[in-house]
């Protein structure tokens, strides 16, 4: 079903779990990452950290994408 065509329950509960999921998982992934790669340069970290904000870009531009249609709720 199209985030348009949702009843507004369940538009919010899809909204809040496209947007918290990720931006949790992405930032946890950029937490670890990054203090690992402050740590211990040079160790492969670097590749990790970049990996995982790119994870976070795309997953919060996937979440814009979504529900680019939908009006005020």
């Amino acid at each position: 079903m199209k985030p348009e065509q949702m009843s507004r329950p369940k538009l919010i509960r899809s909204f809040v779990v496209s947007f918290l999921m990720p931006t949790l998982i992405g930032k946890s992934f950029v937490l670890y990452f990054g203090l690992n790669y402050s740590s211990y340069p040079g160790e492969g970290y670097g590749y990790g950290l970049v990996a995982s904000i790119a994870f976070t870009v795309f997953m919060l531009l996937r979440f814009v994408w979504r529900f680019r249609n939908v009006g005020d709720i």
